[in-house]
């Protein structure tokens, strides 16, 4: 293949990197909204009182619990940013921090699905809404979405690699 064949696709596959960043980053950003919602419609935020979560028998269990909730939340928030971070960094060409980004919203998805799932353990499941499970299902396709983000991002520098001669 000549080289402005493979220069073409890998401007098409930077382009479309791009894009699918974007829909990663919004994907997370309604995740974390999902996850607002479900919270705030659960029991949950009640028990963000030490106070209020010894009063109620639970111990300070389900206060650790919302605690992790609500940092699962700041976590996918985190995320996002680094996707949108990650998406300007190739545009430009940076691929190495670009890869160095990509990564660290990988490890923030994935522990904002942590932190989120720890909510699943009692005492706090019993006093979760059915939209949580929602959000749940949603921090893990997040997680999926980022990591096909990589093969992605993988190819698009493919046609920046060093080439034998």
């Amino acid at each position: 293949m000549s080289r402005a064949v493979l220069y073409k696709r890998s401007e098409m596959l930077k382009q479309r990197y791009s894009l699918y960043g974007m829909f990663a980053a919004m994907f997370l950003i309604v995740t974390m909204l999902v996850g607002g919602v479900a919270y705030a419609s659960s029991n949950l935020p009640v028990y963000l009182s030490l106070n209020a979560a010894m009063a109620s028998g639970y111990g300070p269990a389900i206060f650790t619990q919302s605690l992790l909730t609500l940092l699962s939340f700041v976590a996918a928030v985190a995320a996002a940013f680094l996707v949108f971070l990650s998406r300007s960094t190739t545009a430009r060409g940076e691929f190495a921090s670009s890869s160095r980004l990509l990564y660290a919203a990988i490890t923030a998805a994935g522990l904002a699905f942590i932190f989120a799932s720890a909510a699943l353990a009692p005492p706090a499941s019993q006093v979760l809404s059915p939209l949580y499970y929602a959000y749940i299902a949603m921090a893990a396709a997040a997680v999926a979405l980022l990591v096909y983000a990589v093969f992605l991002l993988r190819a698009v520098t493919s046609y920046y690699t060093p080439r034998r001669k």
